[in-house]
């Protein structure tokens, strides 16, 4: 069933219609006008020589937030003159950009786009005038480095600045040689300096040195080793109750072998793999300490008698190999105890 509309029912939704019509229009043309720049939006210009990829709706950012973008770009008027770029902001960034602001147009990242960062000037300058031409700074591309950087090589080349003379002159080249062997001289005299000094009565007590604690031609060396999970739980420096239980079995080995200018060392090693030379360092370092301090308050192993005793050293050699040749098979993280005795 259809009813049909009055007279002045007719005329009523037409002027409904108009008037929505109308509405909509101008609310399109509102926005349209405004963007998404809101009330107080402002322009500013800037002019450069080359603008490389910036066009219509390329983005402003002041201090890295988005401010607003470019909304035209004006060819010069005659050749060589700026490119002059218009650019429209928020108005909530008005009182940011002063007369003195300077724009500049990087690119995000190595391939990315193109960006206009404002600086936004000095706070004893005005704010900025709205359509005001501010002053702008060249940008720096990719290809300029490399070009910079090659003919930088192209001077050294043909014998230009210091190091062009350094690869041109014989005499030059001879020097800096010299000063390099003197250098690797110097160092390796160091070296033997520390070396010496290691071997001083005073000092090799307190400097644990692998070669001279675990190489010993003129002794016999009896060994014991662990497992790292035999004492410790892996990554770990404390022992274990099951490691206390294995250290209290080796105790009457140990305690059988104090013979005159006998001396124990404890050494720890890393599994290699681990490819952590500081951490490792430290680790098998604290595992030695452990193990030592642990026979000499529980065992003394250290003791020879009421007022003599022997040395006892412990040593941390992390991922870093025996300095003899190894010939057991033997595991990777592991811990040795070593009795030294004099061969007389």
């Amino acid at each position: 069933m259809t009813r049909s509309l009055s007279r002045w029912q007719a005329i009523l939704l037409g002027v409904i219609v108009l008037v929505g019509g109308g509405l909509t229009a101008w609310g399109l043309f509102a926005v349209g006008s405004r963007g998404w720049f809101g009330d107080g939006a402002f322009t500013i210009r800037a002019g450069f020589k080359e603008i490389r990829g910036v066009e219509p709706g390329t983005r402003a950012r002041i201090q890295g937030i988005d401010a607003g973008e470019v909304v035209s770009v004006d060819p010069p008027s005659t050749p060589g003159h700026d490119v002059m770029l218009k650019i429209r902001l928020k108005g909530q960034f008005r009182s940011l950009v002063r007369a003195d602001a300077v724009v500049q147009i990087v690119s995000e990242g190595m391939i990315g786009g193109k960006v206009l960062e404002i600086q936004p000037g000095s706070g004893n300058a005005d704010p900025v005038a709205d359509n005001a031409v501010l002053a702008s700074k060249g940008s720096v591309e990719l290809n300029d480095v490399l070009g910079q950087v090659g003919d930088t090589l192209k001077g050294i080349g043909s014998g230009e600045g210091t190091l062009g003379m350094l690869a041109k002159d014989p005499r030059a080249y001879s020097a800096l040689l010299s000063l390099i062997q003197q250098s690797e001289d110097a160092a390796k005299s160091l070296r033997d300096d520390a070396d010496a000094i290691k071997r001083l009565p005073i000092v090799r007590g307190y400097v644990e040195d692998p070669q001279t604690l675990l190489v010993r031609t003129g002794s016999e060396r009896n060994r014991k080793w662990f497992a790292e999970e035999d004492l410790f739980e892996p990554g770990r420096a404390a022992l274990t109750a099951q490691g206390k239980r294995r250290l209290d079995e080796l105790a009457p080995w140990m305690n059988g072998l104090k013979h005159k200018g006998s001396d124990v060392v404890v050494v720890s090693y890393a599994d290699p793999k681990t490819n952590q030379p500081a951490p490792s360092r430290t680790l098998t370092k604290q595992q030695s300490d452990a193990v030592l301090n642990y026979l000499k308050d529980n065992h003394s192993v250290q003791k020879m008698g009421w007022f003599t005793s022997r040395k006892a050293a412990a040593l941390g050699m992390g991922i870093a190999p025996p300095p003899a040749p190894e010939k057991d098979k033997l595991p990777s993280a592991r811990l040795e105890v070593l009795v030294f005795v004099p061969q007389t």
